[in-house]
């Protein structure tokens, strides 16, 4: 069923049938390949081959979108780097192996704390994951240089970002899907020459969201598009502040982890979110940015806790 298929619009399509860093199979405008585990074969050196490719065997306007596996697990370095980062301190926020997890939801209260040797996986999976973005730094630069080469860097519009956080071990937990920092925070960076950005532009408080990525890309491109969700980022960027989002929406549905199904609003200042099982959960993060201390059952919040049900509805 996957042979012989590109989606609508693309004029190249390389893309895995399942996201792996080895032993993985691509689909390449339509065909089957498969790929073993080779030092040529890792998915991060291949990906960015043909990305470079790309950008080499085009003219005009372009739009390449690279999805490496990495850092997902299994984060399995590009070959050479196995050793990097021999020497990475462990992470431990004051939220790591929660020690006190009564305020918190029923999931998070049957998680056990850690054992030594689930400790040490931890720290060893967030090495590789480390090892394995350096394949990814290199593959940045590989497709910055290309453009370069052919004119092409000043007016490129390029943008850095990834599809979800992780937790390392913060309130016991080592996956995706929770309403933590860890989870939801993901890293957005955007560099336009042409646009006349100052380098090293940071925007502090600023809430923006994936779905601010189509409006931002079809307006630097100039084109129309239907209504979205989001807004483009341009306005911003460009030194405009008059209105923005104080606040966005979460939202969760369960799957094969033990997280129930929530919906979450989170503010410069609050999280709160709201479980199907009833349960709340109340953060400050101004006071308590590693959500350590619930605050939904505090009677001196109830007034915030109000403000932010009926914002959440």
């Amino acid at each position: 069923a996957l042979t012989g298929y590109v989606p609508p619009g693309w004029d190249r399509w390389v893309a895995f049938v399942h996201s792996a860093p080895v032993d993985y199979t691509l689909t390449i405008d339509g065909s089957l390949r498969g790929f073993g585990h080779r030092p040529a074969d890792h998915a991060t050196e291949v990906l960015a081959d043909e990305a470079v490719a790309f950008v080499e065997d085009s003219t005009g306007p372009l739009f390449l979108e690279l999805a490496t596996s990495a850092p997902h697990e299994p984060a399995i370095p590009s070959p050479g780097d196995e050793d990097a980062f021999a020497g990475l301190a462990p992470a431990r926020p004051p939220s790591f192996d929660e020690a006190d997890v009564s305020d918190k939801p029923a999931w998070v209260r049957d998680l056990p704390s850690f054992t030594a040797p689930q400790e040490a996986a931890i720290d060893a999976f967030r090495a590789d994951q480390y090892r394995s973005l350096l394949g990814v730094d290199r593959a940045v630069g590989r497709i910055l240089d290309a453009l370069e080469r052919a004119g092409r860097l000043e007016n490129t519009l390029i943008v850095f970002t990834s599809d979800n956080g992780i937790l390392h071990g913060e309130h016991r937990w080592t996956k995706k899907e929770a309403p933590y920092e860890g989870s939801i925070r993901v890293p957005l960076v955007m560099r336009w020459d042409a646009a006349g950005w100052t380098p090293g532009t940071v925007l502090p408080g600023v809430l923006a969201l994936n779905i601010d990525l189509a409006p931002t890309i079809a307006d630097a491109a100039d084109v129309s598009h239907p209504s979205t969700d989001g807004r483009s980022l341009l306005p911003l960027l460009g030194g405009e502040r008059s209105s923005w989002r104080s606040d966005f929406l979460i939202e969760h549905m369960e799957g094969t982890n033990p997280i129930p199904t929530f919906c979450a609003v989170r503010s410069e200042r609050w999280t709160y979110v709201r479980y199907s099982t009833g349960e709340e959960e109340l953060y400050d993060l101004v006071a308590d940015p590693f959500e350590l201390d619930n605050l939904a059952a505090a009677p001196a919040m109830r007034p915030v806790l109000d403000d932010r049900r009926a914002r959440l509805r």
